[in-house]
């Protein structure tokens, strides 16, 4: 995929330049104070529409060291771009690969996302092989300035990575016995069961991000770079348009977010910070919670982390 992606340097999204300081001029912003309620339910809402549980379904995030990589600009821009997603995922703790690493997490500046993204579909299947449905299409036919797509791997909770076999004891249809699940379809093996825990866990093993700097046409590096942070630190959903100011909002037509807001930089903490092996409804608990009390929410939120 790093072959296919390794474009020349095309120009990059522009700078906006910094307003003019004039000492005459005077800002005033009004704003109401929110109610407990009205924090808990935007953070709620923030959590919801970007997808990252789904149902029972626990979250994902990195477990090894990320290791970004910029292409399609020049070297000096695709050093900017590193520098800045590697801050971030320093910041909130997620687990950081050396700088000769191995690349896990693709940053891709082109002139067409959209062929891009069908050219990978075509010629490299596999990179694409989680992705399913309404979501393939987006990234194929969608006209979204910038698209993503992960790879998830699935371990079991005790440790251990899932296996191209099945489990034992999974003795599947009447005719002939065995296992019901066909050969090479990853499983775990794990005899534990909690109310809280799941069997296995979730992690992000390797992100593509494709910015299409036609479409991105005006939106800054920084605001380009934190806007590939975030979707690539986290399971994001591709039609995620956050209730309140958020990185994934730059392309609305109010907004002013040019780096990662306060609701990402608590959100991404959070994620980094919660235990990883609970199940998805708990996880909820956990990030509406940190965002609702960051906001000065003294109630714990009401779908909160329940432990044994």
């Amino acid at each position: 995929m790093v072959a296919a992606l390794a474009l020349p340097p095309s120009a990059i999204v522009a700078q906006a330049p910094e307003p003019a300081d004039d000492v005459n001029n005077t800002i005033i912003v009004e704003g109401q104070r929110l109610t407990r309620k009205e924090v808990r339910e935007r953070a709620t809402g923030f959590v919801r529409t970007l997808g990252v549980v789904q149902g029972e379904r626990s979250v994902a995030r990195w477990v090894d060291g990320v290791c970004p990589r910029v292409l399609g600009v020049a070297p000096e821009i695709a050093k900017l771009v590193e520098a800045k997603v590697r801050k971030i995922t320093s910041n909130i703790g997620a687990p950081l690969a050396d700088e000769q690493c191995h690349t896990n997490l693709l940053i891709a500046f082109v002139e067409n996302g959209r062929d891009i993204a069908k050219l990978i579909s075509t010629n490299m299947p596999n990179a694409m092989s989680q992705v399913h449905g309404i979501d393939r299409r987006d990234l194929e036919q969608g006209d979204a300035p910038i698209r993503w797509w992960y790879t998830i791997g699935d371990s079991a909770s005790t440790g251990g990575k899932a296996l191209d076999m099945p489990p034992p004891g999974s003795f599947g249809n009447s005719e002939g016995g065995g296992s019901a699940l066909p050969t090479g379809v990853p499983t775990v093996r794990n005899y534990s069961s909690s109310l809280v825990r799941p069997a296995t866990t979730r992690s992000i093993d390797a992100a593509t991000v494709v910015i299409d700097v036609n479409r991105a046409e005006g939106i800054s590096l920084t605001a380009a770079s934190a806007y590939a942070a975030f979707v690539g630190l986290a399971e994001i959903k591709g039609r995620a348009k956050p209730p309140v100011s958020s990185i994934l909002n730059i392309f609305g037509e109010k907004t002013s977010a040019n780096d990662l807001t306060f609701w990402d930089s608590q959100f991404l903490d959070e994620l980094y910070d919660m235990p990883l092996n609970r199940w998805g409804r708990v996880q909820r608990g956990y990030l509406v919670k940190a965002i609702g009390q960051a906001e000065g929410e003294a109630e714990e939120a009401e779908d909160g982390p329940v432990e044994p």
